[in-house]
């Protein structure tokens, strides 16, 4: 990726502004909101709680529109980005297997063409996943059912994936290994992703760039780029490096100056 001109702009959000109307009158979430996601790069969005991340996700995804600014996507071929939406809660149906859980975007947009049927059993294939088809999800963990939820997005051949707090009802040790399964299943299917998260160590392993939002109002307050490769550390080795520590505290810091301030 040397040099400008291989790096592509995927999403770039401008001046995006949004507030809603309550019996007391405006309440302003989010304030010019600026930042560019390059095609295939993974993106978190750290903040307080309340801040308004999901809130830039609704209005990525077309749910909300902003109520000011631009929020535009690069395509080559004029067609609307399909977006795919990874949420707290996985929502496997416990009536069906795991096979027909996977089916289930396929059957809402009326794809299930043998092509994509073919993509599905090559990425359970692909991700080891092939022997859990014929389970019920509840005989899977936790970390399992993420890991279904996210072949059954990526078996609609989304352009952009959005994670909404993914892992948060997941224990410690389980959302290590998750967040990272995750994060290598989406790069080596060279995914699009934004990630929203309040686990700062999450954001620093699993993204290419953090952006830390204030409390609401929410604005930008820093844009991080997260750089082990460049700096010849391995992904395996990223959490016990010094260099984590240091992204660690400086997000953390700026999150601190959020919370005090009364």
């Amino acid at each position: 990726m040397q040099g400008n001109h291989h790096h592509k702009s995927f999403l770039r959000l401008e001046h995006v502004s949004f507030s809603y109307y309550s019996a007391l009158g405006e309440v302003a979430v989010l304030s010019d909101i600026n930042f560019n996601v390059e095609k295939g790069s993974f993106v978190a969005l750290v903040g307080p709680s309340g801040c308004g991340k999901s809130t830039i996700l609704s209005l990525i995804s077309g749910l909300l529109k902003p109520v000011g600014g631009f929020i535009t996507f690069y395509s080559e071929d004029f067609c609307a980005p399909k977006v795919g939406y990874m949420l707290q809660h996985d929502h496997l149906l416990e009536w069906r297997d795991v096979y027909h859980n996977i089916m289930l975007g396929l059957e809402i947009q009326k794809t299930k063409t043998d092509e994509n049927l073919a993509f599905v059993d090559e990425l359970l294939e692909k991700y080891k996943l092939s022997d859990t088809k014929n389970k019920k999800p509840s005989a899977l963990s936790g970390g399992m059912r993420q890991r279904i939820a996210l072949i059954r997005t990526l078996a609609t051949r989304p352009d952009l994936l959005l994670l909404d707090e993914p892992f948060s009802a997941l224990d410690y040790q389980t959302r290590l290994r998750v967040s990272s399964d995750v994060r290598d299943i989406i790069k080596s299917e060279e995914k699009t992703a934004i990630l929203v998260t309040h686990d700062i160590s999450e954001a620093v392993s699993m993204a290419d760039v953090v952006i830390v939002l204030t409390k609401p109002p929410c604005a930008i307050k820093d844009i991080i780029p997260i750089e082990f490769e460049k700096n010849g550390i391995d992904r395996s080795e990223i959490r016990t490096s010094k260099l984590f520590q240091e992204y660690f505290d400086m997000i953390w810091r700026e999150m601190q100056d959020e919370n005090t301030e009364l």
